[in-house]
């Protein structure tokens, strides 16, 4: 394991550590809000209609979406971290949020605490706060958009930890030949034989990582805290039993506990992967601060602190520096060495180097926390660290980083407590295959239960659409926020025409088609592409509402635009806003692979759409040229308010979506090989367990590793599932050219995850829409409310109903097919094309076929067509427009 406990006999004095902070002997603020004239201290400062005093305490009336009131300043100590204790009751339910800052400093979301009220009945919560020290004050945010809230008293006392001690790295040791072993594929265990406590993990006979054999247990009893070593003098042994290896270990505590630790090393039913059991009893109660279940070393005594690549699940996807860096994040959460387990999207750790990885997979429970440095600067091993404790870490019991917690938690007598781990280890230039065998060892979760059939959910979307305030006449918002206008908006009228064409209540299809020709009626016809307020559409517009050519002409000038934004290299640089944040200082370049596929996957949409030749091959020299960012790490796609060195679910997504359509243009295998790369880059960002055993969770998806402007919001445990179906969509489209692949699997999971995240019809004004977040903890929807384009479109995949819109590239004919339905190819060879299209619409449509040398001929149905009005021929782009209705077989012969 790397924790091998030795019998230490110590006198009991000799092991006393007790420590915490220095507590000031100033009395500590509070207020007793039953006091009026406490109450006539604090202002109604914004949102609040009313502050007045009854005997349950102060009583704030809520008057709109952001209330807060100001307090008093108060005289705290210096270097005296804090914990807020707050009563309250609350009409509505939701987040409540305390300011602190010092006498003329403004609030800022990184000087918060947060707690989720959900309750309407009196209920105490605690936070901690760091030390205020002298004129300080607070603000309450109270939860809710209107309503009561009633506060009883806040008060203040020292918030106190356990002093850790002077840790001890692993001591290196040689391993003799005739060890023990426990073998799997490329990755072997061994033990030392006179030191059971000792091991040494290799892949393909290179050293990866050690055990702890120097490690300390920490217990509390009768008010003094213990530490104890516990590689002195160990009664151990170890036991071969055919493939397996156990180790057992007995040891008396100072204070007349017996413990029993036992580990089991057997190899898993998957190569390249060693189960570890590690289970440990005690005869007494005990008061746990820090037991080390499983801790491995990477690179001590070994490649030490270097990396390729490393992976903490929902925390950490580094290149070659340092975790728990101020790159992405900056303050107390940047410290992510034993984060809060919430926030552990897939539980995996990882560390890759020289052509090889190791990592540790375990079963994840609430009493255990997972502990991860890269490289070590916790142990000073000289390489890196990664582990699972005892107790858990749930965000409230210790300060972010922290190794300590604040209390400790009962170990109970005769209670084995059994952690489930895997060691796994192989060949790879990246991490990839380690998430890859995660997958395979572990499985993905089934398909979250969304609660509604096709029907039911298109109810919900039509509510959205026209009922919800995302809707104002026939203008439409992205999202329902202060910020946002509503806008004309064609995608608005492709989604509502949609599900008009397939809901069964004929009033609100009636009332959808409606709405849908209000909306189209105001959008210039050159901006029937462009006009769109979701995150995922399609180019679908022209081929319903007609203007197929002026869409032709602003696609080609968009392409031309896009060409415009990249380097000689094929990159695209960041160029901050004049007097704006520059987002790329903690990056090591101007460019990222996220910022430069973002302009490159839409021209690659546009130049197919255009099928302009010329427009097609610069887009694919493009393509080509972004293989500098092979086998790195997804970054940099959300530079409007994230640093540029940001690990981004967007990335992988807009990247996956421009090598599938390099791909279908070219036929070239090394598209499809990266398309799958890097569609395994986004698959630790959803969440691949369930991190609350509630109903939401599984698939809900982190878009980002850091926070908004370094600092808040802090987007680690905090689901933008928005992005999650940026991603999904890419891998709907991989999906088509590897079906057997878990592609629709996973797209479909974040899919659902979505539709669960999305604010049901009780909530009028937000209903059908999707929440910018999500609170995992709390099961509730927040932030601005984001138009139902953005599940829709993925939706339609989920509940397998006829698509919106496909193409097909038709590589030996030439002719790329854009329509509004499903597209079945019956037929592709030089000169010739057969297809069938399949559409949802119910009157006349477009389908558009480019790549065309001369104007071919064409029969419809086995029938000869002239191109005449209303069908066309573009002679200068190649492009053939016909308009269909219903069901057809199209053949187009180009001799």
């Amino acid at each position: 394991m790397a924790f091998f406990p030795n019998v230490v006999l110590i006198a009991a004095g000799a092991l006393l550590c007790v420590t915490c902070l220095t507590q000031s002997s100033q009395e500590l603020p509070s207020f007793d809000f039953t006091r009026p004239e406490t109450v006539a201290e604090w202002q109604p400062t914004h949102h609040i209609s009313r502050i007045s005093h009854s005997p349950e305490g102060m009583v704030i009336e809520i008057s709109g979406y952001d209330p807060y009131t100001h307090g008093p300043v108060r005289e705290f100590p210096e270097g005296v971290p804090l914990w807020l204790e707050i009563r309250l009751k609350s009409e509505q339910k939701g987040m409540l949020q305390i300011f602190y800052a010092r006498a003329g400093q403004g609030t800022a979301e990184e000087r918060s605490a947060r707690r989720f009220v959900n309750t309407n009945d009196w209920v105490t919560l605690r936070m901690p706060l760091p030390a205020l020290g002298p004129r300080a004050w607070i603000r309450i945010d109270p939860p809710g958009t209107s309503g009561k809230c009633v506060v009883a008293y806040i008060r203040f006392s020292p918030r106190v930890t356990p002093s850790p001690p002077q840790w001890q790295p692993p001591a290196v040791e040689a391993m003799p030949a005739e060890a023990p072993k426990v073998t799997s594929g490329a990755l072997q265990v061994s033990f030392h034989p006179d030191r059971a406590d000792t091991l040494l993990v290799s892949v393909k006979g290179q050293p990866m990582a050690t055990g702890w054999n120097t490690s300390q247990l920490c217990y509390e009893s009768e008010g003094a805290v213990r530490w104890l070593p516990l590689h002195k003098e160990a009664k151990s042994s170890l036991t071969r039993e055919r493939n397996r290896v156990r180790i057992t270990h007995v040891f008396n505590d100072p204070d007349g506990a017996r413990w029993k630790i036992e580990q089991v090393f057997s190899p898993s039913a998957q190569r390249d992967a060693i189960d570890v059991r590690t289970v440990v009893t005690v005869d007494r109660d005990r008061q746990v601060y820090f037991l080390p279940m499983l801790v491995l070393f990477p690179g001590a005594g070994s490649f030490g602190s270097e990396k390729g690549q490393a992976l903490f699940g929902g925390l950490e996807y580094l290149e070659n520096e340092p975790s728990s860096s101020e790159a992405d994040i900056i303050g107390p959460a940047s410290k992510r060495q034993v984060p809060d387990t919430l926030k552990i999207t897939v539980p995996l750790m990882v560390v890759q180097v020289q052509g090889r990885y190791v990592g540790l997979i375990w079963q994840t429970a609430n009493h255990f926390s997972a502990l991860f440095d890269s490289p070590d600067r916790i142990f000073g091993s000289g390489g890196h660290v990664m582990g699972v404790l005892f107790p858990g870490s749930n965000g409230d019991n210790r300060e972010e980083g922290n190794l300590l917690p604040y209390f400790p938690e009962t170990l109970m007598a005769n209670a084995p407590l059994v952690l489930d781990a895997t060691i796994i280890g192989g060949e790879g230039d990246t991490v990839i295959p380690a998430v890859q065998q995660y997958v395979r060892l572990r499985g993905l979760p089934p398909v979250p239960n969304t609660g509604l059939d096709a029907q039911a959910y298109m109810k919900l979307a039509a509510a959205g659409w026209l009922d919800s305030r995302i809707r104002e006449g026939n203008l439409y918002r992205h999202a329902y926020w202060p910020g946002f206008g509503p806008q004309p908006a064609a995608d608005a009228a492709v989604w509502m025409e949609w599900i008009a064409a397939h809901i069964r209540d004929s009033e609100t299809a009636r009332r959808l088609r409606q709405a849908a020709q209000e909306a189209i009626a105001i959008v210039p016809k050159e901006q029937y592409l462009f006009s769109r307020v979701s995150h995922v559409a399609f180019p679908v517009a022209p081929l319903i509402y007609g203007a197929v050519p002026e869409s032709l002409e602003a696609a080609r000038n968009s392409a031309h635009d896009l060409l415009r934004s990249f380097q000689p290299d094929g990159t695209v640089l960041y160029n901050p806003r004049p007097g704006g944040t520059d987002y790329a200082r903690t990056h090591w370049e101007r460019t990222a692979n996220g910022l430069t596929a973002a302009v490159l996957v839409r021209l690659l949409e546009m130049a197919m759409y255009s099928g302009d030749k010329e427009l097609i091959a610069e887009a694919v020299r493009r393509l080509e040229q972004f293989k500098r960012f092979d086998n790195t790490v997804p970054r940099g796609a959300q530079t409007w308010e994230m640093p540029l060195h940001t690990p981004d679910i967007l990335a992988s997504a807009h990247i996956v979506k421009a090598y599938v359509i390099g791909y279908e243009l070219t036929g070239n295998p090394e598209f499809l090989r990266r398309a799958r790369y890097w569609a395994w880059t986004g698959v630790p960002f959803p969440y691949l367990i369930n991190p609350t055993g509630q109903p939401v969770g599984p698939y809900s998806t982190i878009a980002v590793l850091g926070a908004t402007n370094w600092h808040a919001p802090v987007w680690f445990g905090q689901p933008v599932q928005w992005c999650g179906l940026v991603y999904a969509d890419a891998l709907y489209w991989l999906a088509r050219l590897e079906p057997k692949a878990h592609w629709k699997h996973i797209a479909d999971g974040i899919t659902a995850a979505g539709i669960q995240h999305t604010w049901k019809q009780d909530d009028p004004e937000r209903q059908g829409c999707l929440p910018d977040f999500y609170h995992l903890r709390a099961q509730r929807s927040d932030g601005p409310a984001i138009n139902p384009g953005t599940v829709q479109a993925n939706a339609v995949r989920l509940y397998n109903l006829p698509a919106v819109y496909d193409y097909r590239v038709l590589r030996r004919s030439g002719c790329i097919i854009h329509a509004p339905g499903t597209i079945t190819v019956l037929v592709d060879q030089k000169n010739l094309c057969k297809f069938r299209i399949k559409s949802w619409i119910d009157r006349p449509y477009y389908v558009l076929i480019n790549g065309l040398t001369k104007q071919p001929q064409v029969s419809l149905n086995g029938q000869p067509l002239s191109i005449t009005d209303p069908h066309r021929y573009l002679q200068e782009g190649g492009n053939l427009i016909l308009q269909i209705q219903g069901e057809a077989e199209v053949q187009i012969n180009i001799r």
